[in-house]
């Protein structure tokens, strides 16, 4: 019974980052830690979840990768892990996960402004700069939150 209940959240987990872009760590730990798992168990299933839920939709669409752009965003991510990781180990707890709830709030409020601006051109970011700060706020959502994700779409 505990197999079906791991793989119902994972698949929910999925289908949450499939139509959001990400949030399935947001949903699935919080649901695996509902069912007895452990912190470290949960944070690299979801990690693993979250590479093959990301396959298909790379390999479907690689050609139109720019990978100028994907070394920027690693860099910047490379830089983002250890600030993350420092962030959970130094901060108060309740500060931190209220910057995250801050945070998710405005990327929120900023999606659905997105979602229903009447405009139909895409407002783009030109300066390489941009890619850094994107790569490095996933990185610290990465390795403080394991959620990644979500600032990507940024």
């Amino acid at each position: 019974m505990t197999l079906v209940l791991i793989i119902l959240i994972a698949l929910f987990g999925a289908l949450v980052r499939t139509v959001f872009g990400f949030g399935e760590a947001l949903v699935t730990m919080p649901l695996l830690a509902l069912i007895g798992f452990n912190l470290q168990t949960s944070t690299a299933l979801i990690g693993v979840l979250g590479l093959l839920v990301a396959l298909p939709a790379t390999i479907k669409f690689r050609a139109q990768i720019d990978f100028a752009v994907v070394r920027r965003l690693v860099a910047g991510s490379l830089l983002g892990v250890p600030l993350g990781i420092l962030l959970i180990k130094t901060v108060n707890r309740t500060l931190v996960l209220h910057l995250f709830g801050v945070f998710l709030i405005c990327y929120g409020a900023y999606s659905l402004y997105k979602a229903f601006r009447k405009s139909t051109g895409k407002v783009r970011l030109h300066a390489k700069g941009w890619d850094y700060v994107a790569g490095m706020i996933s990185g610290i959502l990465g390795s403080a939150f394991n959620s990644h994700g979500g600032c990507m779409e940024l």
